[in-house]
């Protein structure tokens, strides 16, 4: 069995074999007397901890050649200086292209939000706010009667859905770099630190952090979680009470006039209420955005944090299926009545 040495690095205890030791305090070192500023030598230090976390089991060793991978990816001095095109001037604007991730580290539902705050630098408060504005004001929108109001509503929640079907997460170390435009090297990490870190993108995200606006963003996000509750219990009420209440409250007579009056104007509505599956699929419809709300209302009133299989996705997913589905059979029972007639 090899010898073993329990070490700090970034911050994080690891076990390593002695060997492995030896090489990463050697090239810590190294690093440190190439560059003279201390935060950058920290940076690399940090993102070595970052790797050895993701590569390493916990409790788990680490091999020698763990340590030479990672400091592959960090690069080393000499591999510095020979990239550079003119070591006097070395290009301080070089970065790698951006790609566009859910940030899962700072996700609040999804990671939707976080993931677009990192890929055009702007704070995730001001996507999520925006999200949730535009939201309240299509459930507030007013069209015809025949659904346009309802288009309106779930117009944002759906644009929100779909990107959260089309955005990988960034799970590992190398999927955040590149949803940050980083190589993952010591010198993107020097080009970090030298430029201010972003400059703009970091003095949002420290407002963003700040504890007043932690505070604001938590009332607005309780004040949003119980007004979706609302909705919710309320639209589940409403259905729930035109299905089965109208009996109970002597509206029999109301009900089959305003069904009278809507065949006699649509006459192939007839056999579309009348297949039991159209029955079955418009009732869906109609409750799976309301239960979606009472999700994502329950998940931001307490703080939750989606888990891994995405109810919130599977829901969406279902009640995509579900219109389809409806939309199908409702055209299936027009035409076959066309042909009838025909």
């Amino acid at each position: 069995m090899k010898p073993v040495d329990k070490v700090s690095i970034g911050g994080y205890a690891f076990i390593l074999e002695s060997e492995a030791a030896a090489v990463a305090d050697s090239y810590l070192k190294e690093m440190s007397a190439y560059y003279s500023n201390p935060e950058i030598t920290d940076g690399i230090e940090e993102r070595m901890a970052e790797l050895l976390r993701e590569r390493t089991p916990e409790g788990g060793v680490v091999s020698k050649s763990t340590i030479l991978s990672i400091i592959d990816i960090l690069g080393r001095p000499e591999s510095i200086v020979r990239s550079e095109p003119d070591s006097a001037a070395p290009d301080r604007n070089g970065s790698a292209k951006k790609k566009l991730y859910r940030d899962m580290d700072n996700a609040k539902l999804a990671g939707v939000c976080s993931g677009l705050s990192a890929y055009f630098n702007i704070d995730p408060v001001i996507f999520r706010v925006a999200f949730i504005v535009l939201a309240i004001l299509g459930m507030f929108s007013f069209g015809d009667k025949n659904g346009v109001v309802w288009v309106g509503s779930l117009t944002v929640p759906v644009i929100y859905c779909i990107m959260w079907i089309c955005m990988p997460a960034a799970r590992t170390a190398q999927q955040r770099w590149e949803m940050r435009g980083d190589d993952g090297s010591a010198e993107s990490i020097r080009r970090s630190v030298e430029s201010g870190g972003s400059d703009v993108g970091n003095a949002l995200r420290q407002v963003g952090n700040a504890p007043v606006w932690g505070t604001l963003g938590r009332i607005f996000e309780v004040a949003i979680g119980i007004l979706l509750i609302i909705i919710a219990v309320s639209g589940l009420f409403v259905g729930g009470l035109a299905i089965f209440g109208w009996q109970w409250l002597g509206l029999t007579e109301v009900v089959r006039e305003i069904i009278s009056e809507i065949t006699a104007e649509i006459p192939q509505i007839t056999p579309i209420i009348a297949t039991p599956w159209v029955k079955v699929l418009a009732l869906l419809v109609y409750v799976l955005p309301f239960i979606g709300m009472l999700y994502g209302g329950i998940m931001l009133l307490f703080s939750i944090k989606a888990p891994k299989w995405h109810p919130g996705l599977i829901l969406f997913v279902v009640w995509l299926i579900t219109v389809i589905a409806l939309g199908i059979l409702a055209g299936a029972a027009v035409l076959s009545t066309t042909s009838v007639l025909v």
